[in-house]
């Protein structure tokens, strides 16, 4: 068995001499101990500030190729429990590509001057706690284990494309503030997880910081993506036109749910294009900052998460903010999308999208810019408020389809009515969506309502000169546009039955209407009363059957006006005695019913083509 000192000596052939924190580095190795390089072990004391290593003698190095010798060379003298360093500065770069590592490394309180390189390497887990790195190279990486950089502080790039990490990654409570120009690649990000796999959970959280944006293109975590408290940057480009996103997880495949939630921030895009979420899409409080910028691209879009799929429910709400649009186009989500207590400055997008739960907006910091696009989207359920609608031309509703309305929002055929007119471009199905939710209820009036409103407002904006228009006043006073097929003719019929009573009682007490019945007429002529076997006259009736000739009570049949004379007996006296005798003489009454009769019939007809469907608004 090989002790710490055996270890020490065969390091010493290797690299002459070593520092004390070399020598305890060796000892700790072999032992499965932590080797503690500086002068203290609380990790909190000052000396072990890795930000001041500048400070730290030459006693507390260690050489990143002894290192590599302990994984390569020496990995059978080192314990299981890996190599394990606390408060040294390690010198040089650390080239670990494409070597298999058989246990653990971790580096707490330390500085690393120089990049580590990984690049198709085969580890345990990887560990820097509060630890200062440059950039890690660790493309197509195989870890048996998890990473772990928490409360670490990273000036270079991380590069983990490819990687296959069988635990978490977790980056609480770190930094990383990436500085140079653009990688070869061209790329600004501080993080770089594409095609990645991590079986385990995502962290980003309690603190954590990126100065530049975070990528995971489609990387496929087994549990959360967890950005709770995170704080994201995107970056801008060296010509300064373009600022990039700050967090881009394009096509990720996340197990549970996505964290970017109380006291999450993220100055540019969240991108979620295409993403497949397990549980739910939780962004309740969290700060989404990319306002639209005048001649800065990549700015007025706050999340983006078009043909995202969400299993459980996305949550937009109790303080969420987003200063730029947020989209949701041509995704599905199973549960609910809860817009509450939240603001949008730019709007809510979610187009050609499946809500199989409830949409909630409720409780909208409404502001003049802040739009609401619901265009073929179908949900199971709205619940809204009237204070959170937006205002005129901001709404777009052009194919949404609900199932139900909340007992909890506004219901009212005027409240809704008002909604719909806040569309920013008028379209029936808006309408007719909410003429079928009224049916649904048991509505049937209130969905004719609706529905001539529509027709109403199409007209308004469609037609063009004075034929259109009279076109449309004449079939909405007759037939409502075919949505009230009867009442606008029923009515046109009783105001033709009631001026037809006035004249036709009036005209009969002047002598102007008469039996038809040849001996009753005679009779009649003598002293105005018709026989005894002859039925007396009924101006109401005989005006009623008039009007409508479908219907026959017998009084047209026995009663005309008197077609051998052309005046009335009236023997009235007054400048209008000349004019009332004109009205009710049996030539007018005679005129009149001929209109009536005329009329009853139109009216008659297309009161019934209203009802059979033969009549509508087209």
């Amino acid at each position: 068995m090989i002790v710490g000192g055996d270890l020490e000596n065969l390091a010493r052939v290797r690299f002459a001499d070593l520092t004390a924190a070399e020598v305890k580095i060796c000892h700790a190795a072999s032992n499965g101990e932590l080797a503690f390089c500086g002068t203290s072990e609380d990790q909190n004391h000052a000396t072990n500030d890795p930000s001041k290593s500048s400070q730290w003698g030459a006693e507390r190095h260690v050489r990143a190729d002894l290192v590599r010798w302990l994984c390569v060379a020496a990995k059978e003298q080192v314990d299981p429990s890996g190599i394990q360093v606390f408060g040294a500065r390690i010198v040089g770069v650390l080239h670990l590509s494409h070597v298999t590592v058989q246990f653990p490394l971790a580096f707490a309180c330390c500085e690393f001057s120089d990049e580590i390189v990984l690049e198709g390497a085969h580890t345990r887990t990887l560990s820097f706690v509060k630890t200062f790195l440059g950039s890690i190279f660790a493309d197509g990486v195989v870890i048996q284990g998890a990473v772990f950089l928490r409360g670490s502080h990273c000036s270079g790039e991380l590069r983990f494309s490819g990687a296959q990490i069988e635990g978490q990654f977790d980056c609480s409570r770190s930094v990383l503030a990436r500085e140079g120009g653009p990688s070869s690649d061209g790329s600004l990000a501080a993080l770089i997880l594409d095609g990645a796999v991590v079986n385990g959970a995502v962290l980003f959280r309690d603190g954590f910081r990126a100065t530049s944006e975070v990528r995971m293109l489609r990387a496929r975590i087994g549990a959360d993506l967890d950005c709770e408290t995170g704080s994201f940057n995107g970056s801008m480009n060296p010509s300064g036109d373009y600022l990039g996103p700050a967090l881009d997880t394009d096509g990720v495949t996340v197990g549970g749910s996505i964290f970017l939630r109380h006291g999450f921030r993220a100055n540019g895009l969240v991108k979620l294009l295409g993403a497949r979420i397990g549980l739910n899409l939780d962004c309740i409080g969290g700060d989404f900052n990319n306002a639209p910028s005048l001649g800065l691209s990549g700015t007025g879009e706050s999340l983006g998460a078009d043909l995202a799929i969400v299993e459980g429910s996305v949550l937009l709400s109790d303080g969420f903010s987003a200063t730029g649009l947020v989209r949701f186009i041509s995704s599905r989500i199973g549960g609910d999308l809860r817009c509450t207590d939240a603001a949008f400055q730019s709007g809510l997008v979610v187009e050609r999208s499946t809500i199989n739960g409830t949409l909630y907006w409720r409780g909208i910091a409404i502001q003049e810019t802040t739009q609401l696009d619901l265009m073929n989207t179908t949900v199971g359920s709205l619940s809204d408020d009237e204070a959170s609608w937006p205002i005129a031309s901001r709404l777009q509703l052009f194919g949404f389809v609900y199932g139900r309305i909340s007992v909890s929002s506004p219901r009212q055929i005027d409240a809704r009515l008002n909604w719909l007119a806040r569309l920013n471009r008028f379209s029936p199905q808006p309408y007719q969506q909410f003429a079928k939710f009224l049916r649904s209820e048991g509505s049937q009036l209130g969905a004719q309502r609706v529905l001539f409103r529509m027709e109403d407002r199409r007209r308004e904006l469609e037609d063009r000169g004075s034929l259109a228009r009279m076109r449309s006043v004449f079939l909405r006073l007759t037939v409502g546009y075919g949505y009230y097929p009867s009442r606008p003719a029923l009515w046109w019929l009783a105001i033709l039955t009631v001026v037809g009573f006035a004249l036709f009682w009036a005209g009969y007490y002047a002598g102007s209407m008469v039996p038809t019945d040849k001996e009753a007429y005679l009779a009649f002529q003598i002293d105005r009363r018709p026989p005894a076997y002859y039925g007396t006259f009924h101006a109401l009736v005989y005006s009623f059957e008039s009007s409508f000739q479908i219907v026959k009570l017998g009084q047209s049949d026995r009663w005309q006006p008197d077609p051998n004379s052309y005046r009335s007996l009236y023997q009235g006296r007054g400048p209008l005695a000349g004019y009332f005798h004109r009205i009710i003489s049996p030539q007018t009454l005679l005129r009149f019913r001929w209109v009536q009769i005329v009329s009853g019939w139109f009216f008659t007809t297309m009161a019934l083509a209203g009802v059979t469907g033969i009549v509508r608004k087209e």
